[in-house]
C-alpha cells in the first residue's frame, strides 16, 4: 500500500515532463551580430532541421514587432532591418514549436 502513493507521484510527474515541449538545444545556436544596432544586424540560426522561428521584439511590457521565419535546413544567416525602432533597449525573444528558445537584448543605437 506505501508504494501507491509513491508510483501515482512518478506517473504523475511522467505525465507532465512528458507534455513539455523539447527546445535543448537551440539556447547556443542562434544569436544576433552585432547587438548594438544602427540599422541593421543579422540573425543566426546555426542549427540542421527547418523550421519555423518566431521572434518578438518588445520593449518593457510591450510589443513592438513580431515576425515569422522559414529557417531553411542547414545554417542559415539573415540580415535584419532594424531601423524602424527607435534608440533604447529592447528584447527578442525568439520562438520554435510553441516554445521560447533563447531571449537577447539588443540595444538600438
Amino acid at each position: 500500500m506505501k508504494k501507491l502513493p509513491i508510483l501515482l507521484a512518478f506517473l504523475f510527474v511522467s505525465l507532465i515532463y512528458g507534455q513539455q515541449n523539447s527546445v535543448s538545444g537551440y539556447e547556443s545556436t542562434i544569436s544576433i551580430e552585432p547587438t548594438e544596432v544602427v540599422s541593421s544586424a543579422i540573425l543566426s540560426f546555426e542549427f540542421a532541421e527547418a523550421k519555423t522561428v518566431k521572434y518578438i521584439i518588445s520593449q518593457g511590457n510591450s510589443e513592438v514587432f513580431t515576425k515569422e521565419i522559414s529557417k531553411n535546413a542547414g545554417t542559415q544567416m539573415l540580415k535584419t532591418d532594424f531601423s524602424f525602432l527607435e534608440n533604447g533597449l529592447y528584447e527578442v525573444r525568439f520562438i520554435i514549436d510553441n516554445a521560447e528558445v533563447k531571449t537577447i537584448l539588443l540595444n538600438k543605437i
